[in-house]
C-alpha cells in the first residue's frame, strides 16, 4: 500500500499501458489536444475529483478520446451507434408542446418545541 502511494505515477503509467496499450505521454497529448477538457461536456479536468476515463470501444478496442466518468458510464456508456445520439437529439429537440403544470410546493410543517 505505501508503495502504490508513493509511486502512484508509475501505477498510473503501467496501467494505461496494460488496459489501453498508451504510454503517459499518449494520455497527456490527448488531454493537451482536448484542452484538458472532456470531449463531450467540455467541463475541466480540474471540476473532477478523479483523472478523465479514456473511452474505448470495447470491441475494437479502438480510442476515442478521454471523457469525464458522466459522460462516459451515463450518457455515452457503451452505445457506439451514431445514429442512436441523432435520433436522441431530434427526440428532444421536437418536444410535444404540452407542459405538465407548475404546482406550488407544499409547505413542511414544523414540529413544535416541548
Amino acid at each position: 500500500k505505501k508503495w502504490g502511494q508513493d509511486n502512484w505515477l508509475k501505477r498510473r503509467a503501467y496501467m494505461l499501458n496494460y488496459t489501453y496499450g498508451i504510454s503517459l505521454d499518449q494520455y497527456d497529448e490527448m488531454l493537451q489536444r482536448q484542452n484538458y477538457r472532456c470531449a463531450i461536456c467540455e467541463r475541466h479536468e480540474t471540476e473532477f475529483a478523479k483523472k478523465l476515463a479514456v473511452d474505448h470501444d470495447h470491441k475494437t478496442q479502438e480510442i476515442f478520446g478521454l471523457l469525464c466518468h458522466d459522460c462516459n458510464h451515463v450518457l455515452v456508456g457503451k452505445h457506439r451507434d451514431p445514429s442512436l445520439f441523432h435520433k436522441a437529439a431530434e427526440y428532444l429537440k421536437q418536444g410535444t408542446g404540452w407542459f405538465a403544470p407548475v404546482r406550488p410546493k407544499k409547505k413542511r410543517r414544523r414540529k413544535r418545541a416541548r
